[in-house]
């Protein structure tokens, strides 16, 4: 089964080099932004020399195409893929591979078809997309417009959980992220049922160790043979996988 590795931070790339068992790991240099504004398009211009890319909304694929962009295009979760009608609407866009949704359980995605999808199987789930800037109104009215901030924002709800924010303030971008990583190591037999034409590994909050531990653990997971045990970490959901949503 292929393996796949999103990586938001470059250390958590640099941390999976040289491991046996993920096909493509995406540095932050290959993922664009959640938001794509007018005023992007300057900032976007290195994206055009990578081989492969994550696109995150449609815009980005209409900015790809107009600048002759010739690597291959990943559609992440956040483009409709919901249907085959979808799908091949992506792939005339020259996106050829593209994301499951979050929102299916496993009935659901093995009725649409999992051939040429990739399915994430590991990774905190972005819960809000914020244009308002939580670094700014956190840190004295203070702005890194230039810099891609770091996981150093936590909101903490009337429960005390915490949700950890990526501050991307290169895009002025927040993405609000899950409590706890979705995480499917359980259902390790749905997940070859399916047999999706790659599955993802979502790095958000790691640090360079839990994450060669996670993908170290996965691999050993999905080849199958010995149980692997427990996961690395204590906390995870099933996200929609198995309920869906009621």
């Amino acid at each position: 089964m292929i393996i796949n590795a999103v990586c938001e931070k470059e250390e958590q790339a640099e941390a999976l080099s040289g491991i046996g068992g993920i096909r493509r790991i995406f540095h932050p240099k290959n993922i664009m932004p959640y938001i794509f504004r007018n005023g992007d398009a300057a900032s976007c211009k290195d994206f055009l020399s990578e081989s492969y890319l994550l696109v995150r909304n449609i815009d980005e694929i209409g900015y790809l195409e107009e600048n002759g962009y010739t690597g291959e295009i990943f559609a992440d979760h956040t483009l409709y893929s919901f249907n085959s009608a979808a799908r091949d609407m992506l792939k005339s866009f020259g996106a050829l591979h593209d994301t499951a949704p979050l929102e299916l359980n496993y009935r659901e995605l093995s009725a649409r078809g999992m051939s040429g999808s990739e399915l994430m199987i590991y990774g905190r789930v972005p819960m809000m997309i914020s244009a308002g800037c939580l670094y700014k109104n956190t840190h004295e009215n203070r702005c890194k417009r230039n810099d891609r901030g770091g996981h150093d924002i936590l909101l903490t709800d009337r429960t005390d959980t915490c949700f950890p924010v990526i501050c991307d303030c290169r895009y002025c971008c927040n993405i609000i992220l899950n409590s706890v990583p979705l995480s499917l190591h359980g259902h390790t037999d749905k997940i070859r049922e399916l047999a999706p034409g790659s599955v993802r590994l979502y790095f958000t909050t790691e640090n360079g160790r839990e994450t060669r531990q996670t993908a170290e653990y996965f691999i050993a997971a999905l080849k199958g043979g010995d149980d692997p045990g427990d996961p690395p970490y204590m906390h995870f959901t099933n996200g929609h996988f198995i309920k869906g949503i009621v």
